[in-house]
């Protein structure tokens, strides 16, 4: 009797430890981020940054990009998530296989208003070096902001003081220019509360998201 229950523990520890093996062998599942079963090939595109200067794919190369879309004007998803990413800034950049570098894209989808000055005067306030204002027609902007997952709506409204509807979300994009992952608000039962990604929130979850897009 002895030794068949010392057989049917072992085999209950087997299985136990077969368990526990798949777990871990699976991706791990994230409440607010979606990462993508296999990266995203994103297509050319032709924007210009705070500073004047051309960008397109190649710019993407050799970094892990986290991207954003919205506009100067906008009164407070806008301003608080580039806060928050400025603010995680350090603690994002430390989780990186080493010698990989990242980088933050303020992509506005307002250029009526948000010119390369204007671009240049915003991305300088949040005093980052590794923020990246862009910007351009919208011709480039829609099907590059589509490709990213995201979307945005210029109001019809004559008044010079017009809101952008935009999304909330943040992407990642891997150093070969590929989407890979989106951060997305939190949801709150404050109806109250601005739906913006956390910075709790993204220190939680980057660090896994990273590991499990790594090749």
């Amino acid at each position: 009797m002895q030794k068949i229950w010392a057989t049917l523990l072992l085999l209950a520890a087997v299985v136990a430890g077969v368990l526990v093996y798949r777990q871990l062998q699976q991706p791990a599942e994230f409440a607010n981020v979606l990462v993508y079963p296999a990266p995203r090939e994103l297509k050319s595109f032709s924007l210009t940054s705070h500073t004047g200067q051309p960008a397109g794919r190649e710019q993407l190369n050799g970094h892990w990009t986290l991207a954003f879309v919205g506009y100067t004007f906008c009164p407070d998803i806008c301003p608080m998530t580039m806060a928050m990413l400025s603010g995680s800034y350090a603690e994002l950049a430390k989780v990186l296989p080493q010698g990989q570098s990242l980088q933050l894209w303020f992509v506005s989808v307002d250029p009526k208003r948000d010119t390369v000055a204007q671009l240049n005067n915003y991305v300088g306030y949040f005093e980052q070096p590794a923020i990246i204002g862009l910007t351009a027609n919208h011709d480039q902007l829609f099907p590059f902001v589509r490709e990213l997952g995201l979307m945005y709506a210029i109001s019809t409204t004559t008044d010079e003081d017009y809101r952008v509807d935009h999304s909330a979300s943040v992407v990642l994009i891997n150093p070969k220019g590929q989407l890979v992952a989106m951060f997305k608000p939190e949801l709150s039962a404050d109806q109250n509360s601005v739906p913006v990604v956390t910075k709790a929130q993204l220190l939680r979850d980057f660090p896994e998201v990273v590991q499990q897009v790594t090749p």
